[in-house]
């Protein structure tokens, strides 16, 4: 199930990033969701994101900031990538 759960998340992010550039950005919410999935899934998965949020401040606002908007479980993945919480 978790070989589902990862192929689902890559799948979202690809089909994400070329969406992330509409004028509607539901590309954001793709990739986003794609990410809780890999993060929830994948230990590798988690470490490298928890890296790009430490190096890169305007990565971790924006995801901060998208968090309120995704269904709570996700937003509870997301947030343990967060590097004040590590």
């Amino acid at each position: 199930m978790t070989l589902l759960y990862r192929l689902v998340g890559v799948l979202l992010i690809l089909v994400g990033l070329p969406l992330f550039w509409t004028p509607v950005p539901i590309g954001a919410v793709l990739i986003l969701g794609g990410m809780a999935l890999l993060v929830a899934n994948s230990p590798a998965a988690r470490r490298w994101l928890l890296r790009r949020r430490e190096r890169h401040p305007r990565l971790d606002r924006w995801m901060e900031r998208s968090e309120k908007y995704m269904p709570p479980a996700f937003a509870r993945i997301l947030r343990r990538t967060s590097p004040r919480d590590s």
